[in-house]
């Protein structure tokens, strides 16, 4: 991982992980159309291959949605914290119940955001990923909202 001071000069690297293509296609646009110095550095459609781009692509960020093949979201989140400790983690879930949200943080998660994804507060996550390097010196990442799409 790079170091806080040499994220903020460089794009954010981010992959992107959902089972179906088509919200990837969305994921893709909506990291591409904000202002928060992103860049999509691979795609996933389960745990396996997300863990591989990570580490190959050197990724920052990863968002991804709760309910994958082969190994559930909550898995990978725990998987991944357990191996990539500065790695950014954004949930995008239609899974609003506040136990699955709960159990993502408890897992790992630095930000749990509802679908269908708007820009607004996946830019205000990027940004704050890419501000802060390490999960110790982000703990005030928006926690998403239950409430409906964000």
């Amino acid at each position: 991982m790079v170091e806080p001071d040499q994220r903020s000069e460089r794009s954010l690297r981010v992959v992107l992980v959902d089972s179906r293509d088509e919200r990837r296609q969305v994921m893709r646009h909506v990291v591409q159309g904000t202002d928060a110095g992103a860049t999509v550095v691979g795609e996933a459609d389960n745990a396996t291959e997300a863990t591989a781009l990570v580490e190959n692509k050197h990724a920052d960020a990863v968002v991804l949605d709760i309910q994958m093949p082969l190994r559930k979201g909550l898995e990978t989140i725990a998987a991944l914290r357990g191996r990539f400790a500065d790695l950014g983690i954004v949930v995008c879930s239609f899974h609003l119940d506040p136990v699955t949200k709960e159990e993502a943080f408890a897992q790992g998660a630095d930000a749990y955001l509802a679908k269908p994804l708007g820009p607004a507060d996946l830019n205000a996550v990027l940004k704050s990923l890419r501000r802060c390097g390490s999960t110790s010196q982000r703990p005030w990442l928006p926690r998403g909202n239950l409430a409906g799409p964000v």
